[in-house]
């Protein structure tokens, strides 16, 4: 299958979707495209553990999670978050599919540490095969970052790396990984183009810090998958592109 588009959305972003976001969706899947989009849900989660009196607590960047947390975790990003983006997506005329039950035999993931992260996954593997019937139907498949172990536990899943994973195993032509900031940014400019080659420069001399760094690694493991660029931005169409040496 070609002309395939993998985006990654944060919570945050999905509930600040634009005409423009929209309206370009749109243009794609008329025009032939193949869109698949990838969605996390920190903010909502957050809501929730606060709102059920449940401590935040974050490793390294990723949450601890907790087997009890995982109730929170998933009504968050199924019910608050993909639900949301679905309805956003259905009122611009996009036509999509939210995964729900479908997750379990889509997402195949291992406990990354389960002893420091809890239940914090790992993917190992994507089938591609829902994805690939809701494609052909002319839809847009909608996945939250959740997978699940080969023991049937539902595990937290950095939705960058979904993205990667899931970009990977489509073979697509692009993965965006949309962000709250315009690119990655060097002396208060946009980068338009890095290498993988000068990544590690980039890193050392600390323009690439904080949550940049889990978004530049999944563009590099996307690019070196196969898959010819990947956009980091605040938007689909400008940004920081990722690509080969």
């Amino acid at each position: 299958m070609k002309d395939i588009i993998v985006i990654k959305i944060g919570g945050v972003a999905s509930q600040q979707l634009g005409a423009d976001f929209l309206s370009q969706i749109k243009n794609w899947q008329e025009a032939g495209k193949h869109l698949v989009i990838v969605h996390g849900g920190g903010f909502a989660i957050n809501k929730l553990m606060k709102e059920n009196q449940l401590p935040i607590k974050k490793i390294n960047g990723l949450r601890v999670t907790s087997k009890e947390d995982m109730v929170l975790v998933s009504r968050a990003l199924l019910d608050l978050v993909g639900k949301h983006l679905q309805d956003k997506l259905t009122q611009a005329g996009v036509a999509s599919k939210q995964l729900r039950t479908e997750i379990k035999n889509t997402v195949r993931a291992d406990f990354l540490d389960k002893k420091t992260y809890g239940y914090v996954g790992d993917v190992t593997s994507i089938d591609e095969t829902v994805l690939k019937a809701l494609l052909n139907d002319g839809l847009v498949p909608i996945l939250a970052s959740l997978g699940y172990s080969k023991e049937g536990k539902m595990l937290n899943i950095n939705a960058d790396y979904l993205a990667t994973a899931a970009a990977a195993a489509l073979t697509a032509d692009k993965l965006i990984l949309m962000t709250d900031v315009k690119g990655i940014l060097e002396n208060g400019s946009v980068l338009d183009l890095l290498k993988i080659k000068h990544i590690q420069e980039k890193m050392k001399a600390g323009v690439i810090t904080g949550g940049m760094i889990p978004k530049v690694e999944s563009a590099v493991k996307t690019v070196k998958a196969g898959v010819r660029q990947v956009l980091i931005g605040d938007n689909l169409q400008t940004g920081t592109i990722i690509a080969e040496d």
